[in-house]
């Protein structure tokens, strides 16, 4: 199965999903001029507030802050031995050696979840570190956090779920994470049963400003013994009705739908043509589900597809429409989801600013963040930096139609961006793994959001790896909501 081409209902259905992608920033984006600011806002995060630029040194921005001030290094974790230089591989022939290692006051190994230790004693896994440095996010999306939570409404769980609806959002994020934090031991034991379900459904809240312009998304087949199969090629927009962060109205529309999605293959041949139209509404119940309809080359027409896909199998890829942002569903489609506590990992928060390379079309350079070369060819390659950030774990139960008897994602403290996740087959087996490659890019605006750029999917079972590498520009300017609708789908697939 994992060998054929991608369908046409179940591959538009894996894409429309998380068209959440990226382009690379230049000088004169980042300028934000004052006007695009929020007045009084403060970048609160659990580090504190952003440091002075320099303490961007030695260690670049590293660790926590304590009322706007560096704490000492070697207090943060309470590992104060021999320390592991920035710079080092930790790879299988040298983990042992430099597992009880310090780095930024944390223990090497302690950073080190189990099954990536697994992949690193085992697999080829090889993590090139590097000094964690703060990642700020955009001034409107945390002033909407401030001005909003107080207009949001926790309430009852619907009978499939443990998690409850939310009402009364309207940009940022739902829970303001500070105050989730506050209600949390050091070892990330909450005295609210719902932060789970709440970290989740900040995961929902759009990051991407208001529109996302999906310029080249470029999906890899992946062998473990035999490397890469085949490429694939599609272009997407993504326009989000509410939450909208652009410096206009936060909602367009009667506030019944949440996003407007259009995207369309354009290589190979065989495929190019193949497009998707979606719609996700605004429903906390979860109850209403998405309206998809797919554009079917041979009898040139488009067809409304089931509802019920997002738990199914996603044609020749590894993983579920679920699967897309690591975790897709809101948290009212699965019967629990639980905070199991907080931890430092080794994570990719800064990926290369070239992900997708079309000057190298169908070799294994138009994906230079994936180490291709290295059996089995699944991983982030060696140049691909990873850093300490201090994450939530969440463990969610899917109902029991789903493939998954269990998934765990390992989410960034301080906003909603996920970096590994596993997924647990029904005997309570290991299955996959997801491992994501984020960065921090801007908008034609200056809209800076930290948004995935590559994911690696991957399938031990059957020993293989669907992974998407991509170029994005959150807040294109000039689209309007007319510009992503059912006839602008056909007008493209044909």
């Amino acid at each position: 199965m994992y060998k054929k081409l991608l369908t046409t209902s179940v591959v538009s259905l894996s894409l429309l999903a998380g068209a959440s992608n990226v382009l690379a920033a230049t000088a004169e984006q980042v300028d934000k001029s004052d006007k695009n600011k929020p007045k009084d806002y403060v970048a609160k995060t659990a580090y504190g507030v952003k440091p002075p630029a320099a303490f961007y040194g030695d260690p670049p921005g590293a660790g926590r802050w304590i009322d706007g001030e560096a704490a000492p290094i070697e207090a943060l974790g309470g590992c104060t031995g021999d320390k592991m230089e920035a710079g080092t591989v930790i790879k299988a022939d040298n983990f042992d050696s430099v597992k009880d290692l310090c780095f930024e006051g944390k223990r090497v190994g302690d950073m080190v979840t189990e099954n990536v230790e697994w992949m690193i004693r085992e697999k080829n896994l090889m993590i090139n570190t590097r000094h964690s440095e703060y990642v700020e996010m955009d001034p409107l999306y945390m002033q909407a956090t401030i001005d909003g939570k107080a207009d949001v409404v926790y309430g009852d769980s619907p009978s499939w779920s443990e998690c409850g609806v939310v009402n009364g959002w309207k940009a940022g994020m739902f829970f303001d994470p500070q105050d989730l934090l506050k209600d949390m031991d050091e070892k990330g034991v909450s005295s609210d049963p719902h932060a789970g379900c709440k970290f989740i459904w900040n995961l929902r809240s759009p990051t991407y400003g208001a529109t996302m312009d999906l310029r080249h998304i470029s999906w890899v087949f992946l062998d473990a013994h035999k490397g890469m199969e085949r490429i694939q090629r599609w272009w997407a927009r993504r326009y989000y009705m509410e939450g909208r962060l652009d410096g206009g109205p936060l909602s367009e529309g009667d506030g019944t739908i949440l996003q407007k999605t259009v995207l369309v293959a354009i290589y190979p041949q065989d495929i190019k043509g193949i497009g998707i139209f979606s719609i996700r509404y605004n429903d906390p119940t979860s109850e209403k589900p998405d309206d998809v309809w797919a554009y079917l080359k041979s009898v040139r027409r488009a067809r409304r597809l089931s509802g019920r896909a997002w738990m199914d199998p996603i044609g020749g890829t590894v993983q579920l429409y679920d699967d897309w942002d690591i975790w897709d569903a809101v948290p009212t489609k699965y019967k629990s989801v639980k905070l199991t506590g907080k931890r430092w990992i080794w994570a990719i928060a800064h990926a290369p600013l070239m992900t997708v390379d079309l000057s190298f079309k169908n070799t294994i350079k138009e994906f230079p963040a994936v180490d291709m070369d290295t059996p089995p060819h699944f991983f982030p390659n060696e140049q691909v930096q990873w850093e300490p950030r201090e994450v939530v774990v969440i463990e969610g139960t899917p109902p029991d139609e789903h493939p998954y008897s269990k998934k765990i994602v390992y989410m960034e403290i301080d906003y909603p961006r996920p970096y590994l996740g596993e997924a647990y087959d029904k005997n309570g087996k290991f299955w996959k793994s997801f491992i994501f490659q984020n960065r921090v890019d801007y908008g034609d605006d200056g809209y800076q959001a930290p948004i995935p750029v590559v994911g690696h999917i991957i399938d031990w079972k059957a020993e293989f790896s669907t992974t998407w590498s991509s170029n994005m520009k959150a807040n294109p300017a000039g689209v309007e909501e007319d510009d992503v609708t059912l006839k602008t789908l056909i007008k493209l697939a044909r």
